[in-house]
């Protein structure tokens, strides 16, 4: 059926204003603005801009034409010409038996068009000529990422990228000329979201990766958005980091006061090295050693090294029985006549042990001059959010300086992690430098130099992105109880799978006690074993079961060495989306994988 002719009359607005739509047969919806009888501005509608621009009321150019003739024909003053010269449309609707009204509002904004007085040569910029159309473009990705994580079951785990794929992003020049936003989204929707990590997936249980939340997602729009520098300052992000940091210091049970301090940083790593530095800068030049168990991280041997701190002054402790640093052997070993760095864990990396933090609380404690107590609680120290398990990081409280993730248990999208140091201004006069001139504090404006906070003084950063909204808005939003019930949860799925290796005793072996969220194990059904050879044989078939696993889009899980000579399959749940029906499928798959694998002989 043939659209009725376009009206090309021109309407009068408010003031010296005027407003044409024209509505032609090549599909696009045309405004025109008029100012004292003059073209100001025009632009030139498809479907999908008119569907997104009108909050999905008008699906086609037609519809939003005859909307606008309507409004123009009997409601102009619904239309309104702003300061910059776009439309504001605002609009009634009636609707049910007791004729509710509601109020539609929408913009049409127009193309930028130059003055005469920038004319004479042409100034660039980045922003759209048309925002109608990037409004589109982030509509559209907006649906898709929303899409992407609402169907994160139907895809698997992980999959290896095609070699083509490689080549298309190796190959790919250095672009000189520009190429239509849309073209560019098309590219990373065909050779980039396909193939990630995995670690939003359910089935993600590899290394210690977070698996973010759709809240963080919209908090990295606006972050990006505003894209605040946040060195410090009279701004918003300074405030939210403050107040995030105030959080955090009574989730850890440390003093909410000015006499501690802390800084949203990158991860525990980079936490690390900032206490190790204020250390070093307690100890007054001192020789400064480090004490840490053989369970740790390896980001307290990279601290060290990057400190400069030689490897004889790296002491590594035995463990006991339940993989926690040996007090006693850690007394025996400690040099008094050196400053010392003592590391406690607040959930080991291999196994998730948490080293008897009070016990080295009261180590340190009898000699505070000379011994610092620091927690690397990347893992576990947000433990703290669980009223259940938090009397397992009794002593945490009482540390010199705590580092922990963010990103990993307490799903903030990656990357944030944090130092709180007990001692503030020792801290701060371990990275604060002279101001230099371009940075000097004035009286007042966005710098002043009382009030306000500048957290380039306690980092290795000057230049800082926000990092406090995306943390601000996650827990606003799901709350410390509801974080928490979901680390219980994810630690009695660990339990229940644990329950399934020693149930299925044929076929696998628990390497470890299951604590918390990590589960080791591997598969020993292998038929016809020699005790001379049995652990060489059965590292070789795990680690291809574990190749297989992630191959086939199972799941992810990683490696792990128990007691340096047995291969293990490690299991770690950080994960929201994990549910306990899971567990049974993977260990199902995971037979399915190792029965295959048995029959090809290929390891």
């Amino acid at each position: 059926m043939d659209k009725p002719s376009s009206d090309t009359s021109v309407y009068q607005l408010h003031g010296q204003y005027s407003l044409r739509v024209i509505s032609n047969s090549s599909q696009f919806l045309t405004v025109q603005l008029y100012s004292n009888e003059l073209l100001s501005r025009t632009v030139s509608l498809n479907d999908n801009q008119c569907f997104v621009l009108s909050h999905r009321l008008c699906e086609t150019t037609y519809e939003l034409y005859e909307l606008l003739i309507d409004l123009l024909q009997t409601l102009t003053s619904s239309i309104r010409v702003t300061v910059d010269e776009h439309l504001e449309i605002s609009f009634p609707i009636h609707f049910g038996s007791q004729n509710h009204t509601k109020l539609w509002s929408f913009k049409v904004i127009f193309p930028s068009v130059s003055s005469t007085k920038t004319d004479l040569f042409d100034e660039a910029s980045l922003d759209p000529l048309d925002w109608n159309e990037t409004r589109a473009l982030g509509h559209q990705i907006m649906d898709d990422m929303i899409d992407y994580l609402r169907d994160v079951r139907l895809r698997p785990t992980w999959r290896p990228m095609p070699t083509s794929v490689k080549e298309t992003i190796a190959n790919s020049q250095l672009p000189l000329k520009g190429q239509p936003a849309s073209e560019v989204y098309d590219e990373i929707r065909s050779i980039v979201l396909p193939y990630a990590l995995g670690n939003i997936h359910p089935h993600y249980w590899g290394y210690v990766h977070g698996t973010g939340s759709p809240i963080g997602a919209l908090a990295e729009l606006i972050t990006g958005t505003m894209n605040t520098m946040s060195w410090g300052g009279h701004q918003a992000s300074i405030y939210l980091e403050r107040q995030v940091l105030s959080w955090l210091k009574v989730l850890m049970g440390f003093p909410n006061d000015e006499t501690s301090s802390g800084v949203l940083l990158s991860g525990t790593s980079v936490g690390t090295i900032i206490a190790m530095t204020v250390a070093r800068k307690k100890f007054h030049g001192r020789n400064m050693i480090i004490y840490t168990s053989k369970e740790a991280h390896n980001c307290v041997a990279r601290a060290a090294n990057i400190l400069g701190i030689t490897a004889e002054n790296l002491v590594v402790i035995p463990t006991n029985e339940q993989r926690q640093i040996d007090l006693q052997a850690l007394k025996a070993r400690i040099d008094h006549n050196s400053g010392s760095f003592i590391v406690g864990s607040a959930g080991t990396v291999g196994t998730c042990a948490i080293d008897d933090l009070q016990g080295l609380a009261d180590l340190c404690a009898s000699r505070p001059n000379d011994l610092w107590f620091h927690v690397d609680g990347a893992i576990g120290a947000v433990l703290r959010c669980s009223i259940r398990f938090r009397s397992l990081l009794t002593g945490l409280e009482r540390a010199d300086s705590i580092a922990f993730d963010l990103h990993k248990w307490l799903f903030v999208p990656y990357e944030c992690g944090c130092i709180l140091v007990r001692d503030g201004k020792l801290h701060r006069s371990a990275f604060a430098q002279p101001q230099a001139s371009y940075l000097a504090l004035m009286e007042g404006g966005i710098t002043p130099s009382q009030g306000e906070i500048f957290f380039g003084d306690y980092s290795l950063e000057l230049s800082r992105n926000m990092k406090a909204l995306k943390v601000w808005m996650t827990l606003k939003t799901y709350g410390v109880e509801k974080l928490g019930q979901i680390m219980e949860q994810n630690v009695e799925q660990a339990k229940y799978f644990g329950s399934l290796i020693q149930k299925n005793a044929k076929e696998f072996e628990l390497l470890a006690n299951v604590t918390l969220n990590i589960v080791c194990f591997r598969y020993i059904g292998l038929p016809h074993l020699h005790d001379s050879d049995r652990e060489d044989t059965l590292n070789k078939f795990n680690k291809r079961l574990l190749v297989m696993i992630q191959e086939h889009g199972v799941a992810v899980v990683s490696p792990y060495s128990i007691n340096k000579n047995s291969f293990a399959l490690r299991m770690c749940i950080t994960n929201h989306r994990t549910k306990l029906l899971d567990m049974d499928r993977f260990l199902e798959e995971t037979i399915k994988l190792a029965h295959e694998l048995l029959d090809t002989n290929d390891f």
